[in-house]
């Protein structure tokens, strides 16, 4: 198993409706007003469940949410038919975002980066940078995993029943594979290994860094505008 397993069974992730996603929206929103002064299309990449896809158009914001996956993207839709929202979901690779140049005035990409290694990642924020308008802004929300990493390797408990029972990283922690654990079943999940100042030279080749701050002991929330 993989992601798949991972979203369907940690409700902060697939579960709009839960207390733990409805806490990531709250974390999340007055940034996002604070650095999304004027309206505009919005390209929610790797929207997942759409939850910020339909705070931001219940915001006033014209939203187009993308994602790889069919299965978060049935999810999406379902909930967008109980909201009755018009927000568009695509399928689609976040390597090759199938939008002209300069579609956007925003892209935000929020929790995504232990999908993509160092070229995929690379190849990402060429994307985001070419769909963005000049002047436009790409708001990256993330977990520092290098930082994270020790703590985890004492055992977290996640979701409901789950608890991270192993934690397996590769020799130069590029990778780590996580063995998650219940009662009555396990899988394993091998996440991309992020840290922050990897992050920021690689978005560095394509954006001009309009803001940084640390959410708490191992998030970040930063914008970013393109060299155009």
């Amino acid at each position: 198993m993989g992601f798949e397993e991972y979203y369907t069974v940690i409700k902060a992730y697939s579960d709009i409706h839960s207390n733990e996603y409805k806490k990531r929206i709250e974390t999340l929103e007055p940034l996002l007003l604070k650095h999304m002064t004027t309206r505009g299309k919005v390209l929610d990449l790797a929207c997942g469940a759409g939850g910020f896809s339909f705070l931001l158009e219940d915001l006033g914001f014209d939203v187009v949410a993308l994602d790889s996956s069919e299965s978060m993207l049935e999810r999406a839709r379902e909930f967008a038919k109980d909201k009755n929202s018009r927000v568009e979901f695509v399928k689609g690779d976040a390597k090759s975002i199938p939008f002209e140049n300069n579609s956007f005035e925003y892209v935000i990409f929020i929790d995504s980066l232990v999908h993509f290694e160092a070229a995929e990642l690379n190849a990402v924020f060429k994307e985001i940078a070419r769909v963005l308008k000049p002047g436009g802004k790409f708001i990256l929300y993330f977990t520092d995993l290098r930082e994270l990493l020790p703590i985890l390797m004492g055992g977290q408990v996640v979701g409901d029943n789950y608890w991270i029972s192993k934690v397996l990283p590769d020799p130069e922690e590029k990778t780590a594979l996580i063995e998650f654990q219940s009662e009555s079943n396990h899988f394993r999940v091998r996440f991309n290994v992020w840290g922050t100042i990897a992050v920021e030279l690689l978005a560095k080749r394509y954006f001009r860094q309009l803001h940084s701050e640390k959410l708490n002991k191992h998030s970040y929330f930063q914008v970013y505008t393109p060299k155009k």
